[in-house]
């Protein structure tokens, strides 16, 4: 028999390595290797905007110093709101690509339960992987803005006060960062303890923290101006008024109180924010230890049914009509819907085009003079485009969700039973899609339109834009070649990074153009209009239908050598010999 030594010291780093892996890894990928990369990505694009930034306001900072001494205070209280901002949605983003690592779920119970480690040292190690994504995430994001923003604010003070000024600045940032952080961490410990509506949670999350990074990025450098006043007015920094009950104004207070402000209000507030982001440490501590507990428990009970909620099955029976009499595609509309619905893995890409989407419309309203809403009470392209360029990014995140497989080892029912190619894949998986993009995006034609322009030109429009859609969607179709879901993810095979100049253009053509079409249009022309993208669907439809024969599913072999591999935990070492 072996005997074997366990070792507290050896099972910690173990564990801890093994839970910080988790953040970069992704079932859905072949090779960890380009998960890593994406992050690597996501995070350059996070830091990038603020190194930027202070570079940007470096005019307005010596303009300050040296013309208006009394506008330099008010000017660093704004930017250093705008970095705790940021730094909040940032480390938000962060969470919201790494939700599912973020907590233990019902796997994590049954391959650590049986082993013999105890739960404490399971727990630490897990909470010990969770603040070094933390530091390691907040510090990236907020290190290389500190430098240039306490170079800018100290106003040439010197050495001690330029020291001063990035202590406060990450001291304030960072507690931001913390707060927002370890009340995600809660939050996912409690989805998990209740263990329903854990991908909707997730994917919500991820699409508005997402907008919230992209709309911040577009809108600071208008939103911020400073204004000299000439040579007889006076200076003034212009900036929406942020309001007494934000979180942000609790660490603004930390950063005044650190720099040695000489505002006394700003000690209730400093004092407040420590007070809250110990609150958030103790919650997600608290909520992670419940979450373990309950995982165990689950581990012992046979796995739920994943339902679906009734829009969902609204949704489905709206597939199966769009995939008309064949049973097959009917059978494939269902399959590729409902797994867009039930895994986030599948939702990611969704949410973040769908996100872009929304920066993108955030950016042209934000143009519109002085936010007048009474210049929106018109037919404009700014407001009749919102729900197209909506329409059109989602449509890009559906179409690479795609090419994201989802239980790889379970498509060999498809291989075993389904027939090598059909028609009625390319004809489910068009339904499926128009399913899930055509209702919500007639729902925000409708709701966009009626309010500002009326009734009868919401209508016409809804109209317009669905048509515009259905052909959108049938040439997206004409790019899949087969049945989404089944085949193991082939890096770079939805050409989002290579080919994003044509995506940016086609706004253009889907978006732009069409809408300046229908604003010509309207007053009489609207079925002549309409006419036009029906037409454009009818021939992509005849086209898909001809390339739907190469439709297939794909061989057996294409799930490598590594499909049923088996990741060992080395947390125990062998020290003796057969006794």
């Amino acid at each position: 028999m072996l005997r074997f030594v366990w070792s507290n010291s050896y099972r910690f780093p173990v564990l801890f390595r093994e839970f910080f892996a988790q953040f970069f890894a992704s079932e859905s990928a072949t090779s960890d290797h380009h998960v890593r990369q994406a992050i690597i990505g996501v995070l350059a694009f996070l830091i990038t905007p603020g190194f930027l930034f202070p570079l940007q306001l470096s005019g307005a900072f010596e303009f300050a110093a040296i013309r208006f001494p009394a506008m330099l205070d008010p000017l660093i209280r704004l930017v250093t709101t705008i970095f705790i901002t940021y730094g909040i949605v940032s480390i938000g983003v962060i969470a919201a690509f790494t939700w599912d690592s973020l907590g233990f779920d019902r796997r994590d119970a049954m391959v650590l339960g049986p082993t013999p480690v105890s739960g404490a040292t399971i727990v630490t190690a897990k909470l010990a992987a969770l603040a070094a994504l933390l530091l390691a995430g907040a510090a990236m994001v907020n290190v290389t803005a500190g430098f240039s923003f306490a170079l800018l604010a100290s106003n040439h003070a010197g050495v001690t006060s330029v020291v001063r000024y990035f202590i406060a600045h990450m001291a304030a940032t960072m507690s931001a960062a913390t707060f927002v952080f370890c009340l995600l961490v809660a939050i996912r410990a409690l989805v998990g303890l209740l263990s329903r509506g854990r991908v909707a949670i997730a994917s919500v999350l991820q699409f508005t923290l997402i907008s919230a990074s992209l709309c911040m990025i577009v809108l600071v450098p208008t939103a911020l101006k400073v204004s000299g006043g000439g040579r007889r007015g006076p200076a003034r920094v212009m900036m929406q008024a942020i309001p007494d009950w934000s979180p942000t104004n609790w660490f603004l207070g930390l950063f005044e109180v650190i720099r040695r402000s000489s505002a006394d209000e700003f000690n209730t507030a400093a004092l407040r924010g420590l007070i809250v982001t110990a609150l958030a440490i103790a919650a997600a501590i608290v909520a992670t230890i419940a979450s373990y507990r309950r995982q165990q428990q689950l581990a012992l009970t046979p796995s739920a049914a994943a339902g679906l909620h009734h829009a969902a099955r609204a949704q489905l029976a709206l597939a199966r009509l769009f995939a008309g009499r064949d049973s097959v595609a009917r059978g494939i509309a269902e399959f590729v819907l409902a797994t867009m619905m039930r895994n986030r893995v599948q939702q990611a890409p969704v949410a973040i085009n769908a996100s872009i989407g929304v920066a993108i419309v955030v950016a042209a309203l934000s143009r519109v003079a002085g936010g007048d809403i009474a210049a929106l009470m018109r037919p404009r392209t700014v407001v009749l485009w919102i729900p197209m360029v909506f329409a059109y990014w989602t449509t890009i995140g559906v179409r690479a969700a795609c090419f994201i497989p989802s239980e790889l080892p379970a498509s060999w029912a498809f291989r075993a039973n389904a027939p090598a190619s059909h028609t009625a894949y390319w004809t489910g998986t068009r339904a499926a899609m128009q399913a899930f993009l055509v209702p919500p995006t007639l729902l925000l034609a409708v709701a966009v339109t009626a309010p500002l322009l009326g009734m009868r030109v919401a209508m016409w429009h809804a109209a317009f834009v669905t048509l515009m859609l259905i052909a959108l969607i049938e040439l997206a179709a004409l790019t899949i070649d087969a049945l989404p879901f089944t085949h193991p993810y082939r890096p770079g095979h939805a050409k989002l990074k290579s080919r994003w100049p044509v995506y940016v253009l086609g706004i253009l053509g889907f978006a732009y153009w069409p809408v300046r079409a229908e604003l010509s249009a309207l007053g009489g022309g609207e079925v002549s209009l309409l006419a036009w993208p029906a037409a454009a669907a009818l021939v992509f439809h005849l086209a898909g239908r001809r390339a739907a024969r190469r439709w297939s599913i794909g061989p057996s072999e294409d799930f490598g050598e590594d499909a049923d591999s088996i990741t060992i935990l080395a947390i125990g070492a062998v020290s003796g010999s057969r006794a």
